[in-house]
């Protein structure tokens, strides 16, 4: 598994590009690299009790820890069972300083939690009830909602989500979008 992989540490093109990719500055981007590297016990790469632990960290809202399994997943771009800085520092920003598009786009990802490029009902159900209950709603409220995503987002009735409807259907719904956000809780 990645975790297996040897250190690595930040060049000066990695420190170039996440600068440019991210809009932090030379100096956040190492200190936020010393912490990643410190709490990955020197791997340079995370696993998801690890993730969890540093993303809490960052954020300070505890009770996000009920999502970060599918958090994790969708920070996973190459779908290791670990992330490295770069995969999670671009990630991080794109879904905390990012467009609401950027933000939609990697919604999507935790919503897909079988990786097949469409967000069933099943999945939009699950994912909503957990961000629900964070909101301090009800499950019926949950119900409620993932059925008036489906209606709403699926406009070729095929009954799942691609990611472009899904992304269209927030952005043209300010309050399903807000409420199908895990990175606005």
């Amino acid at each position: 598994m990645g975790n297996q992989q040897a250190s690595k540490s930040l060049t000066d093109r990695d420190v170039q590009i996440l600068i440019e990719t991210s809009g932090k500055s030379e100096r956040e981007i190492h200190q936020w690299y010393k912490e990643f590297h410190e709490d990955s016990h020197g791997t340079d790469r995370m696993n998801k009790r690890q993730f969890q632990t540093f993303y809490l960290k960052l954020r300070n809202r505890p009770h996000l820890q009920q999502i970060t399994d599918h958090i994790f997943r969708a920070f996973d771009i190459d779908q290791s069972g670990t992330i490295d800085f770069n995969e999670f520092l671009i990630a991080y920003i794109a879904t905390s300083e990012g467009t609401p598009r950027q933000k939609f786009t990697y919604a999507f990802e935790v919503y897909d939690m079988n990786d097949d490029e469409i967000i069933e009902k099943k999945e939009i159900k699950k994912v909503l009830n957990i961000i629900c209950r964070l909101l301090g709603f009800s499950e019926h409220d949950a119900a409620s909602y993932s059925r008036s995503m489906m209606l709403s987002f699926d406009t070729n009735r095929d009954k799942v989500l691609t990611k472009s409807e899904f992304v269209e259907g927030c952005l043209h719904d300010p309050t399903l979008g807000k409420l199908s956000n895990p990175f606005d809780l």
